[in-house]
């Protein structure tokens, strides 16, 4: 295992004389990353302190990722998006006709607060900007919403589909619709990558463990050959992801997977570890897990998140210090 990556995600901690005993005992810990949360409120109020964070946690030799948590509801976070409610324009438009409340990938002026927030996060000191879940609203997780719906078939996205398959946007999702969106979905990435590139920083894409496009991409071989990507991650939170009965195959399954493009590209691998909303007794799961992907031999290995998110209590883990411990052991 020489030359792995260990970290964890921090956030919502603005009292840098705080985080600094944080990140000691991450240190201490033996961890050597951190993804430090930058979110539209972050941007709007705190750009400041979070470059203090970023520059302590370069003092302490961390590498440090920053990722747009829930920067317009379509990255992931526990984050509200201040943009989407004050710029209902840039909203995806569901085939149905209803506005959602995430930003369109297609809007220009949703691209343009994105390459606003690049640049800022850059600026900071990110060393690698985390393109945390990127996705379309997904219907299915939600229950008010017929089961064929589907997003965004906004006036941009129609426009964008004309010209490029040369027809009108159909009302269905049919097999053009969904290549359309996961094209618009990389264009996106894309752009935002190579301005991080431009300006000094790495690029890192985390993918949902599902392969369709409801939840990003259906073959990530697309993602794994863009030339602006340096790290391919995946997060296969068994809990989250409904695969509870086996964790260890989950994580080996997506493990091997992102190792196996990031081979084939010349990219580093990245897995994540759940560490959030676990039951009380699940740290064997969380060591099974750890192990799983040690064994697949990524390149780099986080838990989401630290002290088992006991401060988030709407997702926190039953046994928060157990689950954090169960992930620090069993790294070498």
């Amino acid at each position: 295992m020489t030359g792995l990556e260990t970290g964890t995600s921090y956030f919502d901690v603005m009292d840098v004389r705080h985080a600094e005993r944080d990140l000691d005992r991450f240190r201490d810990a033996g961890l050597d990353a951190v993804l430090h949360t930058f979110s539209e409120r972050d941007r709007e109020y705190f750009e400041r302190t979070k470059a203090d964070l970023v520059a302590a946690s370069h003092d302490r030799d961390f590498t440090v990722y920053v990722n747009p948590w829930a920067v317009g509801g379509v990255f992931g976070g526990e984050a509200y998006s201040g943009l989407v409610a004050r710029e209902p324009s840039v909203r995806q438009r569901l085939a149905s006709g209803e506005r959602v409340p995430a930003a369109c990938f297609n809007d220009p002026d949703f691209r343009e607060y994105v390459r606003g927030w690049t640049r800022d996060a850059v600026d900071i000191g990110a060393d690698v900007l985390f393109w945390d879940e990127p996705h379309w609203y997904n219907v299915d997780w939600f229950q008010e919403y017929a089961d064929d719906d589907w997003s965004c078939r906004c006036e941009h996205c129609r426009e964008r589909y004309r010209e490029r398959f040369d027809e009108p946007m159909p009302v269905t999702e049919t097999e053009a619709v969904t290549r359309f969106r996961e094209e618009s979905l990389l264009d996106f990435l894309d752009e935002m990558m190579a301005l991080g590139h431009e300006r000094g920083a790495e690029n890192a894409v985390c993918l949902m463990p599902k392969k369709t496009a409801d939840y990003g991409f259906s073959d990530w071989s697309r993602v794994a050959t863009n030339d602006h990507l340096d790290v391919l991650a995946t997060d296969p939170y068994w809990e989250a992801f409904g695969e509870s009965n086996d964790p260890e195959t989950f994580v080996a399954e997506f493990g091997e997977t992102v190792s196996g493009l990031a081979a084939d590209n010349d990219l580093r691998s990245q897995l994540w570890v759940q560490g959030f909303d676990l039951e009380a007794g699940a740290a064997a799961d969380v060591r099974a897990a750890t192990r799983a992907a040690l064994d697949v031999g990524v390149d780099s290995l986080f838990t989401w998140g630290y002290d088992g998110c006991r401060t988030i209590s709407g997702i926190a883990a039953d046994e928060p210090d157990a689950v954090w411990n169960a992930f620090l052991d069993e790294l070498p």
